[in-house]
């Protein structure tokens, strides 16, 4: 019986080879974990520099490094230094002081900045003997072995991860590992930084509604005062002016009795736009209950309340079918008998009024509608006006009005996410115009 040669060859090296992938897999394992408590322990950070602190121990610990820190380029490309380890700090001898003023706009010399003129990761295992060594500052932490990581976002470099101190010096693999927990902390960073965004606007958007509550009540008080201090005066000069009517007048001259007509109208006039202002104001704060609407119909009663309103005239209506829309039925009723009673007025004095009253549905996002008339129109250089309260482009003697009608209608539109706008010539009619934004029923 022959004996059996021992094994020779590739099967004498498969313990190594064991050994070999036992130790990359435990790397491996290592880095995984150190990557989750990167993104564990940064969730709750309340600051950048707190994220940092976090990576920078997470990198120390998985290398086996006494100290490091993460620096970022400013725009002058000097370092302010991020995060120094506690460690660091520890066997730090400069004054503190001074430690604080090197920390900001620290120069990018020595061993710091090879890799970032390469733009590569770099070790160096013996920083004393090594050509591109500098003199450090009197207490600063003994270099033996270095090791620098640049950070890159964006295609670009803006920092770095620098790790010192491990006593058997570093190799590939810690340098493969920390490239890739640098990549977790962009990441943690810029969630962070997202999240301080998201506070920032939330702050805000806080403040903003703070004013608009402030304003709010301001305009409440206003409209109060208007209501009780302004109607009072009014009152009382609309009282005695009847008082006065009641009694025989004719100890006045026409001059006289002209003088106390024009105080009685006056004294309805500012009623009138007292109700007015009052109606504008609480216009902001009446809350929307949006429903289908079938404009079709809603117009119909609107213009049969309207010629009722103006017996006696001839009035040629041209109404195109129009669609149902999703919209607060009252406000918009109060939208379309302003626009139609506006057409009416201003067309009061031709033989045969003309009105449109039309849409157009072709639009993808919202619908438009419009109001025409044949009345005596305006100069469209001051179109900008038409909306704006107490605004008019005609004199009070010749049409009656306020000019908070108009004004009404652009806030409710504007408060269903529309716009409106007008065209018009002087002598040959108007039209004004609204949009609604199509919903999803639509």
């Amino acid at each position: 019986m022959t004996a059996r040669k021992p094994r020779s060859g590739p099967l004498l090296t498969e313990p190594a080879e064991l050994k070999q992938a036992e130790d990359s897999s435990k790397r491996q394992v290592a880095l995984l974990k150190a990557i989750i408590r990167i993104f564990r322990e940064t969730m709750t950070c309340r600051s950048e520099e707190e994220v940092a602190q976090v990576c920078l121990k997470v990198a120390e610990d998985l290398t086996g490094s006494a100290y490091g820190f993460i620096g970022e380029l400013n725009p002058q490309g000097l370092f302010d230094t991020t995060a120094i380890s506690q460690a660091g700090w520890n066997a730090c001898q400069v004054p503190m002081p001074e430690a604080a003023h090197l920390l900001k706009n620290m120069p990018n010399r020595g061993v710091n900045r090879i890799g970032l003129l390469d733009q590569q990761s770099w070790i160096i295992n013996d920083v004393e003997h090594h050509p591109d060594s500098v003199p450090k500052p009197q207490g600063h932490p003994p270099l033996a072995s270095f090791m620098g990581v640049p950070i890159r976002y964006t295609g670009g470099i803006t920092g770095m991860i620098a790790l010192a101190g491990k006593s058997e010096g570093y190799t590939v693999d810690d340098l493969e590992e920390v490239e890739a927990l640098s990549v977790a902390f962009v990441e943690a960073l810029n969630r962070r930084r997202a999240e301080r965004q998201v506070e920032l606007l939330n702050q805000q958007l806080t403040d903003r509604l703070r004013q608009v509550e402030a304003a709010n009540k301001d305009l409440e008080a206003f409209s109060y005062s208007v209501s009780h201090d302004l109607r009072a005066p009014v009152r009382h000069i609309s009282g005695y002016l009847e008082l006065l009517d009641k009694k025989d007048l004719a100890c006045l001259d026409g001059k006289s009795r002209h003088y106390l007509q024009v105080v009685s109208s006056a004294a309805q006039r500012m009623g009138i736009l007292i109700d007015d202002l009052l109606a504008f104001s609480r216009l902001g704060r009446t809350e929307m209950i949006k429903s289908p609407v079938d404009l079709d119909q809603l117009v119909k009663v609107v213009v049969q309340e309207q010629s009722a309103a103006w017996p006696g005239r001839q009035i040629q209506w041209v109404i195109t079918p129009l669609p149902v829309v999703v919209a607060d039925r009252l406000m918009l009723r109060q939208v379309m008998a302003s626009l139609i009673t506006n057409a009416l007025k201003f067309s009061q004095f031709r033989p045969i009024a003309r009105i449109e009253i039309g849409a157009v549905t072709a639009a993808e996002q919202e619908n438009l509608f419009y109001v025409k008339d044949n009345g005596v129109g305006f100069d469209m250089r001051y179109k900008d006006k038409l909306f704006g309260v107490f605004q008019r482009l005609h004199a009070q003697e010749e049409f009656e009005g306020t000019g908070v009608g108009l004004a009404n209608v652009q806030r409710i539109v504007s408060r269903h996410g529309g716009r409106t706008w007008a065209e018009a010539e002087l002598g040959k009619g108007a039209t004004f115009w609204f949009s609604l934004p199509k919903s999803e029923e639509e």
